[in-house]
């Protein structure tokens, strides 16, 4: 089987206490208005680590990132499937300046995570204990 890479980032803001999501254009051909973890393909010659601060820069504007390690990968079986890499990360700052590929963004603390995001990404982020992150979240 081939199957496309893709990562993603699981920003989180500790002075915050919240992660970052993002909200996909209304116009967009795929999962428009939906909220979502920034990030996408790796292009040529990326590493994946160098792709995740690519997507985060372009998609948030964040340049002052620590990613802390891989949170976790898994498959998502479509008409193509792919393979995603999810990095959680750090985040220094809490300013966002959007990209043209999203409409909104919000720091979101457990209840919202679970109410925006659709029910696939929060099964990962249960699976993956990556609320832990979120001091008394849990």
């Amino acid at each position: 089987m081939n199957a496309d890479i893709i990562v993603k980032s699981i920003i989180f803001n500790k002075k915050l206490n919240k992660l970052l999501l993002v909200q996909r254009c209304t116009k967009d051909s795929v999962g428009a208005d939906t909220w979502e973890n920034a990030g996408g393909s790796i292009e040529d010659g990326e590493v994946p680590e160098e792709a995740m601060r690519r997507e985060i820069r372009e998609e948030t504007g964040i340049t002052d990132i620590i990613i802390e390690r891989v949170a976790y990968v898994t498959l998502v079986n479509g008409k193509k499937p792919y393979l995603i890499i999810a990095y959680l990360c750090e985040a220094l700052t809490e300013t966002v300046v959007l990209s043209d590929e999203h409409q909104a963004y919000i720091w979101a603390d457990k209840k919202k995570c679970i109410e925006l995001l659709p029910k696939e990404i929060i099964d990962d982020f249960e699976k993956n204990r990556i609320f832990d992150y979120l001091k008394g979240e849990v």
